[in-house]
């Protein structure tokens, strides 16, 4: 009988204890949990002549900043409340702030200006038959790519890409970027390096940073300073001829998948 009327008492007390929970302490946890990062979108990542940015979440009171310039915004940073629209590429950067949650990770979309198109583009290696992109021209037609491997955007190469551009009337080129996707557990990894011929006279080679392990799948992109007029232009990009030891596929051949070739004004 005793047994049974300290149990009674002391479901009592737990059930007294969740009805008077502070709610100080409600409202720490929920400041231990980020919202989610806000969906970004724009009507193209490569500028014509503008672009417009769209930024949304799906939740009361959320409040979303940005930057222009890639750095992580704060609440003291521009606030977004209808689509931007743009003209200069760069790095957009999103964040969303609730008052009784912690902020978002970042969201960020980099914009690409629309540059030369060569008159002719001469492939000297080709792209494997599993990811032939949309034809020769895929890295030229102004359509980069999303996180999906599979999107035709694509380029996949298990060895060398070899191509030459041609131009007429010989333009001045300030700079040429090569965007790639790292997907390390699809064994899509960045080029090691790329070596460019300007008018079979100059050579200029870029090393590319290695991945390291846990990285997440990202676009990114590979810029190669020129500053000369150019009459045609060999590029080799090389794919990771070797696997890290940290990988299951340790020792073999990485996938190279690339997108836009931007030959910059």
């Amino acid at each position: 009988m005793r047994l049974g009327i300290l149990i009674i008492l002391f479901i009592s007390i737990l059930s007294c204890a969740k009805k008077t929970e502070p709610v100080d302490s409600i409202f720490v946890q929920q400041q231990e949990i980020s919202i989610a990062q806000p969906r970004v979108t724009a009507t193209s990542t490569i500028i014509d002549s503008t672009v417009k940015i769209t930024a949304a979440l799906a939740l009361e009171d959320v409040a979303i900043y940005y930057t222009t310039d890639g750095a992580v915004p704060t609440e003291n940073n521009t606030k977004y409340t209808v689509p931007i629209t743009v003209q200069k590429e760069g790095k957009y950067a999103f964040k969303a702030f609730h008052p009784d949650w912690k902020p978002s990770e970042t969201t960020t979309l980099k914009l690409y200006k629309k540059g030369i198109t060569p008159r002719k583009m001469d492939w000297q290696t080709t792209a494997h038959t599993t990811y032939p992109g949309v034809g020769p021209m895929t890295v030229l037609n102004q359509k980069k790519a999303s996180l999906n491997f599979k999107d035709q955007q694509w380029m996949g190469y298990d060895s060398l890409a070899f191509a030459k551009a041609y131009f007429d009337k010989k333009p001045f080129i300030k700079s040429m970027t090569i965007g790639y996707l790292i997907d390390t557990k699809s064994w899509i990894f960045p080029p090691e390096k790329v070596v460019v011929l300007l008018n079979e006279k100059d050579t200029l080679q870029i090393d590319i940073p290695k991945t390291t392990e846990g990285e997440t799948p990202r676009l990114d992109d590979v810029y190669i300073p020129i500053n000369k007029e150019i009459e045609r232009v060999s590029i080799r990009v090389y794919n990771t001829s070797k696997l890290p030891e940290w990988h299951p596929g340790k020792g073999l051949k990485a996938w190279l998948f690339m997108d836009e070739w931007i030959f910059n004004e």
